[in-house]
């Protein structure tokens, strides 16, 4: 590894160097690469979290619940996203990396964190004096200094015997006051940002947010099964629903739109143009005739980009992935290949396993069985 990586240290509090190879890696410091990481730090093993965030401004999904508190994360109670996302930082902090001796054998157990976008991981021959259970050792590419148009990025390279990945999603947004010519998604949608996960703004998760807008008008955009997701869910808590549709199809069956009909649900098929709003506070949305759909709150689906883009098939990388290309795991967490089979020291946890509720507590027990899966890989006998 090109450099030390961070907040590790010995027992006693001078500074560790990491390892040459890592126990297990895991990419992504959300509630899932977090659980994973201290799970796998509990089971005395060495283990890299790379975290895109700092480097790239690339945000998971928890991180835009900017106002509203999570009510069901007992192990952070009361605590909104950006707040989580520190919390999350001081939970890996309180086990750093350091040097320690079993069986009169030094072992590098711990959390060392870096922060660094991974651009490609490829499988490279174990030498003799680095045992690895998968028979090959995982080299991870990554960019650790900030993104900055026309400046070269800063390499690094680091190894580790097992995988995790738990890099998440990236929700598409709807295409509503974008800066033109912007290079970054955050930059370009920053109209959008600026009114997700305030009360009365955008969301993402009907059952999480849904609570907010008791017997109030709801304004869900999106077409399709995206759509119908979000309104089925939306009568646990209001039946005033309106579905915009931004200028789309609204791809339903004729059952589907019947129901819709039954229930007083409106589909709007206007492009929206612009927000209407008051400080962060999303109040309305202005359709291409000008006319306005005022709402309490406003719930997008359009569909998602799952962050796996360092597993390339150029790199030989040939994985079971569902329709929105999640990854298919078994049940211990790990990546299963086209034939069903589970990739050797490859595991996957969080918002990018098909199949799974996208919820903060549902990503932390995913966390913990792909950690606690990785690191029994270790074992000798």
């Amino acid at each position: 590894m090109s450099e030390g990586a961070t907040e590790g240290s010995l027992e006693g509090g001078a500074p560790a160097s990491p390892p040459d190879v890592f126990d297990v890696a895991v990419i992504g410091g959300g509630p899932a690469g977090t659980q994973a990481a201290v799970s796998v730090a509990h089971q005395m093993r060495s283990v890299l979290v790379l975290e895109a965030g700092p480097v790239s401004q690339r945000k998971g999904r928890a991180f835009w619940s900017k106002s509203v508190e999570f009510l069901d994360v007992p192990t952070f109670r009361a605590i909104t996203g950006p707040k989580l996302a520190v919390a999350l930082r001081e939970w890996m902090a309180a086990q750093p990396g350091h040097v320690t001796s079993i069986g009169g054998t030094p072992r590098h157990v711990g959390i060392w964190r870096r922060a660094g976008m991974v651009l490609r991981v490829t499988r490279v021959p174990a030498p003799e004096c680095e045992p690895a259970p998968a028979g090959f050792l995982y080299e991870i590419r990554a960019s650790t200094r900030p993104l900055k148009a026309g400046e070269p990025l800063k390499i690094e390279r680091f190894r580790a015997r097992t995988l995790v990945v738990a890099s998440g999603f990236e929700d598409i947004w709807p295409d509503i006051d974008v800066t033109e010519g912007a290079n970054r998604l955050y930059q370009s949608h920053r109209v959008v940002f600026r009114y997700a996960g305030n009360r009365k703004g955008w969301h993402v998760c009907i059952r999480c947010d849904g609570h907010l807008h008791v017997d109030k008008h709801l304004a869900v955009v999106g077409s399709g099964d995206f759509a119908w997701s979000i309104a089925r869910g939306a009568q646990d808590f209001t039946p005033e629903v309106t579905i915009l549709t931004n200028g789309a199809d609204p791809d339903m069956s004729e059952a589907r739109l019947a129901t819709l009909r039954a229930r007083g649900i409106a589909i709007e098929t206007e492009p929206i143009v612009a927000h209407v709003g008051k400080g962060t506070d999303l109040l309305g949305l202005r359709l291409a005739s000008g006319r306005e759909v005022m709402a309490d709150g406003f719930f997008v689906d359009y569909s998602l980009k799952a962050n796996r883009e360092y597993l390339s098939p150029d790199d030989g990388w040939d994985l079971k992935v569902d329709e929105e290309g999640l990854l298919v795991v078994d049940e211990d967490g790990a990546v299963l290949g086209p034939d069903g089979e589970p990739v050797p020291g490859l595991f996957a946890a969080g918002d990018i396993v098909s199949g799974q509720r996208n919820l903060i507590a549902t990503a932390f027990g995913l966390g913990q069985n792909a950690g606690l899966s990785a690191a029994d890989l270790m074992r000798e006998w």
